[in-house]
This record gives C-alpha cells, sequence and structure tokens, in this order.
C-alpha cells in the first residue's frame, strides 16, 4: 500500500512500506536542507522498503539460514582483503565532511521547517482515517483515534520555530503516542509509527507542541516526528555556535554509558553519538552533555568517557576502524524503525558510517539516492549482476539496492561471490519444499510460499536462504536494481531536492 509521506525522500520518491527480506523503516520525516545546495559528499578521515503486504505467522525456531553458517561471521578478514580500495582521498574526504556538518546542523542553521505544513497535517490526518491494529490484535476503537488527534492540534500546525537539542536518546514517533499502530492484526513487529531514534544530543527544529504538551514535533537533519518534550531543551545562538565549533568526539562503542551531564542519570548511547570535546587525559576524554535546565533551556555539564568509548572524530576510514565498529553491528537482532533500541537495515548502515563523518540518509531509498551517480542492475541476468558488482564494486563503499532494503557490499566468498552484510527481516520460502523439512512453522497463504525469519544483521551471499527452497522471484539476487560507490559523490556535486509539494 503506497502511503502519503510527512517529508521528501531525495529522489522525490514515496516510499511504501517495507515487510519481507530486511524490511527498512517505512516513512522518515522530511530532509531539512541546509540553506543551499549542500557541497559534496561527505567522507572523513580517520585516525587510531518494500511495498507493505499484509503479513502472516512468521516461521518460528531457531533455523538458520546456510550463509550465516557457511560464512565467516566477521568482518576483520574481509577489510584485509580490501586493501588500498579502502583508502578514500583527501579531497574526497574533505567533501564529504563538508557534506555531513551542513546535514548534521542543518535544523539550526536554517532559518525555518523543511516539511510542506500542509503535507504534514494532510498526513497525519490521513493516519487517523486508516483502520489500525493494537497490540492487543483488536481495531483501536474510533473513540481513542479521535483523542489521539485531537492531541495533534493540527488546527495550528505548525506552532513553532524553536532551535533544540535531544538531552537523551528519544525515539520519533508518527503520531504523539507510545501505542503501537499495526496495519493488520498479526502485523509484528512493523509498528507504522515507529520512526527512527534520535541519538543523545541532535540537533533539533522545534515545529509543534501537542495540546498536552507532552509530545513536540521535531525536526532533525534527515526526519521529523513526535518526540516526548522531557527529551528536548531549547537552545540559543550562543550555545548553538560553541557546540558547532567545537572539536568533536564520537561514540565507537555500542550502547556505550553516558551520564546526562547532571549525575542524575546515565543513558545507553549507540555508535554515532557525538559530542563536542573539552580536554582529554591519559584515562578518559571530557565531553560536553547537554541537560534541560530551567525554562526548558539546554545546559551542558562535563561528562568523562574511557578512551575505548569515543574517538575523535572523524574516525579514519581504515580497515582496524571499519572493523572495530562493524563487529559490533554483526549479529544484532533485526529491529523494524529502531524499536527496542535496535536497528533495520538503513538504520545500521547510517551508524556505520556515522563516525567516519559519513552521512547517510535514514531511509533504504534516501540512501542509494543519496549517491548522484548509480549503476542500473534491473535489465541484467544474475550471472551479469554478481560479475558487476564483482568488477566494479568498491567492498565497505558500495550500497546494493533492491525495492525497500539497502546492503553493503564487503566482498567476495571463497567462490567469488559477491557478500553482503545486511540487517534482514526474513526471506520467502516455497511451500512443500526441502525447506519445509527444515523448518516446519508457520505457513502462509497468498504471497506463494512461507515466511523463514532471518531477524539479524549478516554477512550473506546474493541468496541467502537459497537452500530452503526460495520463492522463485524473491531472491536479493534477483530483485536488486541498482548500486552507488559512496565515493563517486565526490565526482559530482549534490544538490538538495526543495522541499516536496
Amino acid at each position: 500500500m503506497m502511503r502519503l509521506l510527512l517529508r521528501p525522500l531525495m529522489n522525490g520518491a514515496i516510499i511504501a512500506s517495507a515487510l519481507f527480506l530486511a524490511a527498512c523503516s517505512h516513512q522518515m520525516g522530511k530532509v531539512p536542507a541546509p540553506v543551499e545546495a549542500i557541497p559534496q559528499a561527505v567522507a572523513a578521515p580517520l585516525n587510531t522498503e518494500i511495498e507493505h503486504k499484509k503479513s502472516e505467522p512468521p516461521a518460528t525456531g531457531d533455523l538458520e539460514i546456510e550463509d550465516l553458517v557457511r560464512i565467516p561471521q566477521e568482518l576483520d578478514g574481509l577489510t584485509v582483503a580490501a586493501g588500498n580500495r579502502l583508502i578514500i582521498t583527501q579531497p574526497c574526504h574533505d567533501q564529504l565532511m563538508e557534506e555531513f556538518n551542513d546535514r548534521f546542523f542543518a535544523p539550526w542553521s536554517i532559518s525555518g521547517p523543511a516539511l510542506d505544513a500542509a503535507e504534514a497535517r494532510d498526513f497525519m490526518r490521513h493516519e487517523g482515517k486508516t483502520t489500525w491494529y493494537g497490540p492487543n490484535k483488536r481495531k483501536i476503537g474510533s473513540q481513542q483515534m479521535q483523542e489521539l488527534m485531537g492531541n495533534c492540534a493540527l488546527e495550528s500546525f505548525p506552532s513553532r520555530n524553536d532551535s533544540a537539542i535531544s538531552v537523551a536518546p528519544g525515539h520519533l514517533r508518527g503520531l504523539p503516542t507510545h501505542l503501537p499502530f499495526y496495519q493488520g492484526a498479526d502485523d509484528f513487529p512493523f509498528d507504522m509509527l515507529s520512526y527512527p531514534q534520535v541519538k543523545l544530543n541532535e540537533p533539533l527544529r522545534v515545529l509543534h507542541t501537542s495540546r498536552d504538551g507532552v509530545w513536540l514535533f521535531v525536526e532533525t537533519g534527515y526526519t521529523n516526528g513526535w518526540i516526548e518534550a522531557r527529551d528536548v531543551a531549547l537552545v540559543d545562538q550562543e550555545f548553538m555556535r560553541s557546540w558547532m565549533q567545537a572539536p568533536h568526539q564520537v561514540v565507537v562503542r555500542d550502547y556505550a554509558p553516558i551520564s546526562d551531564g547532571r549525575g542524575v542519570g546515565v543513558f545507553r548511547s549507540k555508535i554515532g553519538t557525538i559530542l563536542p570535546m573539552l580536554r582529554s587525559d591519559e584515562d578518559a576524554w571530557e565531553v560536553a552533555v547537554a541537560w534541560a535546565g530551567e525554562g526548558g533551556k539546554a545546559q551542558s555539564g562535563m561528562v568523562r568517557l574511557p578512551r575505548a568509548t569515543a574517538l575523535p572524530f572523524p574516525v579514519a576510514f581504515s580497515r582496524e576502524n571499519i572493523a572495530l565498529v562493524g563487529s559490533q553491528l554483526l549479529g544484532e537482532p533485526y529491529g523494524w524503525g529502531e524499536i527496542y533500541d535496535l536497528r533495520d537495515c538503513s538504520a545500521m548502515l547510517r551508524d556505520l558510517f556515522l563516525p567516519f563523518g559519513i552521512w547517510l540518509p535514514r531511509t533504504s531509498a534516501d540512501q542509494i539516492a543519496s549517491v548522484p551517480t548509480r549503476i542500473g542492475l534491473a535489465q541484467l541476468t544474475p550471472p551479469q549482476k554478481e560479475e558487476l558488482i564483482r568488477s566494479k564494486g568498491i567492498p565497505f563503499l558500495t550500497l546494493v539496492y533492491k525495492p525497500g532494503h539497502i546492503m553493503l557490499y564487503v566482498g567476495v566468498d571463497n567462490e567469488e561471490r559477491p557478500l553482503l552484510f545486511h540487517n534482514a527481516w526474513s526471506v520467502r520460502i516455497k511451500e512443500g519444499d526441502a525447506g519445509d523439512t527444515m523448518g516446519k512453522v508457520g505457513s502462509v497463504g497468498g504471497l506463494g510460499g512461507r515466511t523463514q525469519i532471518i531477524g539479524v544483521a549478516g554477512i550473506t551471499t546474493m541468496e541467502p536462504g537459497k537452500e530452503l527452497g526460495l520463492v522463485p522471484g524473491s531472491s536479493l539476487l534477483e530483485k536488486v536494481t541498482e548500486f552507488a560507490i559512496i565515493t563517486s559523490r565526490c565526482q559530482e556535486p549534490i544538490k538538495l531536492n526543495p522541499p516536496h509539494k
């Protein structure tokens, strides 16, 4: 089902919800554009959605696809094999870093909202008229929906235009509620209101307040949505200036505990959290962390981080650092829209590249569209696709795309087959095939097979689950449509699309 968006994609396309084979987050917020066209893509130096179909009961049990058993699930050997192809030249790095700063700090550098207010209102009203199911598998009642939509106060949207910062890792929602919204009674885990997580101390722009004051509608550098007001503090020009001009540290240890700056609480902070650096000693980095003070205005305090937790930003794009960051993401459970503090396919790649100062948007379609020069695969045969990716792709710098899913080419296996690093939800298996005897679980109808859950980030071939008897035409190899090398951004200037109308 195609759905309206709260924000434009980089290519102006409408994204459909994703479900099978590593569904990636559906609609993300409109990308706030820096004042003018953004310089080039971001590469930083370094040192030491498929169309949403009604889901069915998934295959249960712990049946593992063969790729995850046969292929070593580690990145060190692949980064070594990539050799000097991992090098990003200094001019390219400078261009990529300039783009990163423009995008990341966009909520503080633009004078107003990037989204189209009428489009955003219409989208939320459309959501309010849609039939949804709750976590109890029952339809959400009309009175409950009316109360929720009333709390949006859309008659005055947008009512604010304030610079702000996240003072806790927060989760954006499509409507101001924590209640999951499913398109079908059995659509778990695809909560269609689950938008990306916002990391600790990300720049924000506040555009609206819910009627009860509990929620704020905000823009980040890559999306928009509702976030709890308690996770946000307002910033003034002096705060923004000092925050942007300071050298920065980036978290490279996933879920690192970081104090709230007041010594009251501690947050689990994901890889890619960026904080201003104050000073350092032999044992720790001292960084600034923002918190909400009197009147909801941002204050900052000093926090000490173990030296292994963070590195000066941007981190050098080296095989050691790629393995350091990527190895922590391998094996992580799949999390649609970053529910449960996890990641889906596009969230994983975004966080993988973030420490290196390489900007990726937040949806799979936006990520592939962020590279102006792309190589089409749709009209090629499966062997031709593999050969082109193998011969033209650069390991760890090549995005491989099929509608609804994004992957990273990381090299080849012993049989010279391309290997992909991605976070996948499931594959489609034929009924009555060999797969039936290996994983006798949840059968479905109407889609030509049943679902076998993958549910983790891993390294696979382009035909994961082939040994189980895939539904014809459903493999990644058959469905990939294009690939792109991130550093090709450096040969062609990127211009942001104007706000989507």
